[in-house]
């Protein structure tokens, strides 16, 4: 009788964004997604278009596969080219995400505060009780920025002083993580000409909480300390 090994089920994470191009040399590997709409009547509608318009969702899933080669990135594309999208939709792609079971839901993404605020916290909440870690983008001088001002949701901001692969706490700031604000470099584009912003930070604390999710555990231990994370230099590898 001949033994077969069993391996474990890649690690799914969820990217809610603007869509990612899954033939992207940043991003090859396995990805999957939908796309989530609201149709003239204000009805959620789904489909299996998450091809990425704008290019902002391709960025930050190639982080996420430069640190986490062998992950499934489950993409909900919730935004057009014109980049607006209704709290519902993020809601509701959150609640997809969480049934998906992904272990770590990628939101670099914000909305005020506003009409549809509570229908957002309600799935957040949800997403969490199930289990999911959520990593959202801040911005410094948004202190109501949602989903990232939500408790519980990991809030980063980006900040260039920080050497590539390093991951700042810092205690009592509401968006209290940090994380360079680059996307990969592209062939034959210079740096100052890519994208740049808090998005890609976050992409980048999610892709080091993802690979190592005890990571949640030491936060709690340091959580009165403003200093680099104790697992820092493993994640010096340029992401």
């Amino acid at each position: 009788m001949k033994v077969g090994t069993v391996s474990n089920p890649p690690q799914r994470i969820g990217v809610i964004d603007t869509g990612v191009n899954p033939w992207h040399s940043h991003v090859r590997g396995r990805v999957r997604g939908l796309r989530l709409y609201a149709d003239s009547a204000g009805r959620i509608l789904e489909d299996e278009d998450f091809r990425d318009l704008v290019g902002h969702g391709t960025a930050v899933a190639g982080i996420l596969r430069q640190g986490l080669p062998e992950a499934e990135l489950f993409v909900i594309r919730v935004f057009e080219k014109d980049l607006k999208a209704y709290p519902s939709l993020v809601a509701r792609a959150l609640l997809r995400t969480a049934a998906e079971g992904c272990a770590v839901i990628n939101l670099s993404l914000g909305m005020p505060p506003g009409p549809g605020s509570q229908l957002l916290e309600e799935a957040c909440q949800a997403a969490q009780g199930v289990g999911c870690l959520l990593v959202a983008a801040g911005t410094p001088d948004k202190p109501d920025l949602l989903p990232a001002a939500l408790p519980g949701v990991l809030g980063v901001v980006a900040d260039d002083r920080l050497q590539p692969g390093e991951i700042l706490r810092r205690s009592g700031r509401l968006f209290p993580f940090s994380a360079p604000g680059g996307p990969r470099d592209l062939d034959g584009l210079p740096p100052q000409a890519n994208l740049w912003g808090n998005s890609f930070a976050c992409a980048r604390v999610t892709a080091a909480v993802a690979r190592d999710l005890s990571f949640v555990g030491q936060l709690e231990e340091n959580s009165g300390k403003s200093a680099p994370f104790p697992f820092l230099t493993a994640f010096r590898s340029g992401i």
